[in-house]
């Protein structure tokens, strides 16, 4: 019986624990991002027998249950496999369905193999998260990043003297605050779109969330100025030794080159002797997916629905 505790930040630690080492750099079991959207996902967690369970209680209707795949160790086939019927178990004494929500293809692969044409899959593009070579980042170095590289320097010669990088901290908060304000009311006047619209003012209560409980969730982040004024900002969370989430990135988009130079000095200032950079998913924006293939992605971590036939 898998007994579902509702999230508080006396959590993170577990929760780390497990993600850390089975996660697989995939932000999808994030503690922050749990956290930050939990008006959205409604996270609860259970630890079991050497397993961590999601359910995203927010998520569950229409018969079906939503879970997040349990993490833990797969070199035990039968624990696995007991975890994941865990699962099962507890969506049928709620009379559902149990759906995965976003798991990443070694998971769906390890879920079909013990469960074979038990579950429907669902694939989308939308969904892959993008990984990015930290080190190339932070240089910018070799041939596929000469074009960001020439951005880069371009900013760096145009606001010579003028732009400073400083590391976010509960002291310059308040400021990168009311620049997210002003950058927000930007983006909503600019859409022409509803859903658009919702999806950037939900972003936006994540984002206050993490500014709320910066130094207990363990956040880095970078804060970039311009004549002593902010002007964008760059925060995340690491995923495991490898793995660092770069959760949000918002700047002053009038100012040419400035994105570029954000994800150079994230990486330069925040990444040290972390090997990828997730800049999680493009949810399906054109805009997104271009400018995220721009800076070269080492791959795509893929990732499936997959829901009980």
């Amino acid at each position: 019986m898998l007994n579902f505790q509702p999230l508080t930040l006396g959590m993170k630690t577990l929760a780390d624990s497990y993600t850390f080492r089975y996660g697989e750099g995939s932000c999808q079991h994030s503690f922050v991002s749990s956290w930050s959207l939990r008006h959205k996902y409604g996270d609860s967690l259970c630890e079991h027998e050497g397993f961590l369970y999601t359910l995203r209680a927010n998520l569950c209707s229409g018969g079906e249950r939503v879970y997040l795949f349990p993490l833990g160790s797969r070199d035990d086939t039968e624990a696995l496999r007991q975890a994941v019927q865990n699962v099962l178990d507890d969506a049928h004494s709620h009379d559902c369905r149990a759906k995965f929500q976003t798991v990443t293809q070694s998971a769906r692969d390890a879920i079909t193999a013990m469960f074979p044409r038990m579950f429907t899959q669902e694939y989308s593009r939308d969904w892959s998260e993008y990984i990015y070579d930290a080190q190339s980042l932070a240089t910018y170095s070799g041939a596929k990043m000469a074009y960001k590289r020439r951005d880069f320097q371009r900013f760096g010669r145009d606001y010579a003297g003028r732009a400073e990088t400083v590391m976010m901290t509960p002291a310059n908060i308040p400021a990168v605050r009311d620049f997210q304000a002003e950058w927000l009311r930007a983006k909503v006047d600019a859409s022409n779109d509803p859903a658009e619209r919702e999806q950037v003012l939900g972003e936006d209560a994540g984002i206050q969330v993490a500014f709320d409980d910066w130094s207990a969730l363990g956040l880095t982040g970078i804060v970039i100025l311009i004549d002593g004024t902010v002007k964008g900002y760059a925060y995340g969370a690491r995923l495991s030794e490898d793995y660092i989430d770069e959760i949000n990135e918002n700047c002053d988009h009038k100012i040419p080159n400035i994105y570029p130079f954000a994800k150079h000095e994230f990486a330069r200032l925040c990444c040290e002797g972390t090997k990828y950079i997730n800049f999680e998913e493009d949810i399906g924006s054109e805009t997104l997916r271009s400018a995220k293939n721009h800076y070269k992605p080492v791959f795509l971590l893929d990732k499936y629905i997959l829901t009980e036939k």
